[in-house]
């Protein structure tokens, strides 16, 4: 009776633990299921982001070109927003010029802060920042001019 009583205890368990792992490894697969959905969703979001950013750097690279940004305003929405797109190689390249550019002249004030300043300051940063446009300008057109037929999706 004994050993039936084993038996009987042993078997209940063993069913208890059958059905436990049957319930874990449902939530395991209902995990995956929702984790999988959500890279996916994530990677539908990043695909727009980037759509969005490609479109908005074609649209700056036309403004500089039309002349209607200057190059470090250019630069300065470019640089930020190559920062999110997947971006080729040369799409890296194209992007680099107007970082260094964001880069040289991110001492130079802007919005409110540039307000502030007085008129022989303003004047000061202005043909500073004219200087250092100077020695970036052919790349940076060169760049702008490439940017415009950058791939959209």
């Amino acid at each position: 009776m004994t050993s039936a009583l084993i038996f009987i205890f042993g078997g209940t368990v063993t069913m208890a633990l059958i059905g436990y792992a049957s319930y874990l490894g449902s939530q395991l697969k209902r995990q995956k299921s929702r984790q999988e959905k959500a890279e996916k969703e994530l990677e539908v979001e990043l695909g727009l982001n980037d759509s969005d950013a490609r479109k908005s750097v074609q649209i700056i690279a036309k403004a500089l070109m039309q002349k209607n940004l200057t190059e470090t305003e250019a630069a300065m929405r470019i640089g930020f927003l190559s920062q999110k797109i997947a971006a080729s190689p040369e799409e890296e390249t194209l992007f680099s010029v107007f970082q260094q550019l964001a880069e040289a002249t991110s001492h130079v004030p802007i919005l409110d802060d540039w307000q502030a300043l007085d008129v022989t300051e303003k004047s000061r940063l202005t043909q500073e920042r004219t200087a250092i446009e100077s020695k970036y300008t052919g790349f940076v057109q060169a760049s702008a001019e490439q940017l415009t037929r950058l791939r959209l999706t």
